[in-house]
């Protein structure tokens, strides 16, 4: 029998999410976010680069929720648009037995849409949430 090498490693049920008007919110299906930094190679005469730019940060993120947990969200928006909150932090924790804790925080969060889609046998309804962010603390 091999032994597990590296023991327990994160999985979904060690991540949780918090949204400050749900608070904890149970009903996340997904969540996606990533940090992209412009990257350019500078050249001067000859084949290869001579130095290197570095731009601006861009910042992208959806989250996947079910739609009573959404409805909540439009329920406690001004003018019932979740575009109208003020920005605020989606904070995802990472932790649980045999892993440690860590924090994420997506900072100054606006929600940029309000979909909804269902189709034929579905057994559940999510909604996906393009959010527009300012910053990632790692």
């Amino acid at each position: 029998m091999i032994p597990l090498i590296n023991g327990i490693n994160y999985a979904s049920a060690n991540v949780g999410i918090i949204i400050p008007i749900l608070g904890a919110v149970v009903g996340v299906a997904e969540i996606n976010y990533s940090k992209d930094q412009q990257v350019d190679d500078n050249y001067g005469l000859g084949q290869d680069a001579v130095s290197r730019g570095f731009g601006q940060n861009k910042y992208t993120a959806d989250i996947t929720i079910y739609k009573d947990v959404w409805n909540r969200v439009i329920d406690a928006s001004p003018e019932r648009d979740p575009a109208k909150l003020p920005l605020f932090d989606i904070v995802v924790t990472f932790g649980g037995a045999g892993v440690p804790f860590r924090k994420e925080t997506l900072r100054a969060v606006t929600f940029k849409n309000n979909p909804m889609a269902v189709k034929s046998g579905d057994t559940k309804l999510t909604c996906k949430i393009d959010l527009a962010v300012g910053g990632i603390d790692y």
